[in-house]
């Protein structure tokens, strides 16, 4: 497949790395004070998609938009990192879409602890859609 466009909505479409503390209030999304991404998350999920699927020709593209990016406090001491995301597959006439949600647990209490979580949880993401893409008859 070829790698379309990857957008996020937002605060996920900047740097700041965005937590919520579930113990106190799901709702409400904060970010880390001293503590960036090195790209925005769309930006570093379209590279790894790309460093994923290679090169060659495509009989499908793939869309995707970050819906949630946050590291989740459960307590002060326990974090997970989750990514939803809606991935879209054109070919031709024909469109689908899917949702996804990873949660990888036990990211950590700070920023550089979910960093990592979130790379596993990103690389996990991939998968999926990935074997999502490789089961419509369309892209192969």
């Amino acid at each position: 497949m070829r790698i379309g466009p990857v957008r996020a909505v937002a605060p996920f479409e900047l740097t700041d790395m965005q937590y919520r503390l579930a113990y106190r209030n799901a709702a409400e999304i904060a970010a880390f004070s001293n503590s960036r991404w090195a790209a925005t998350p769309a930006e570093m999920f379209r590279k790894q998609l790309q460093r994923a699927t290679g090169d060659g020709p495509a009989k499908c593209v793939l869309e995707v938009e970050i819906q949630e990016f946050s590291q989740v406090f459960g307590s002060k001491e326990t974090s997970d990192a989750r990514i939803e995301a809606r991935a879209g597959l054109s070919s031709g006439a024909k469109a689908m879409a899917r949702q996804f949600t990873v949660v990888e647990s036990n990211s950590g209490p700070d920023a550089v602890s979910g960093a990592a979580a979130f790379a596993r949880a990103a690389n996990r993401m991939i998968g999926e859609i990935g074997g999502w893409a490789a089961a419509q008859p369309d892209c192969r």
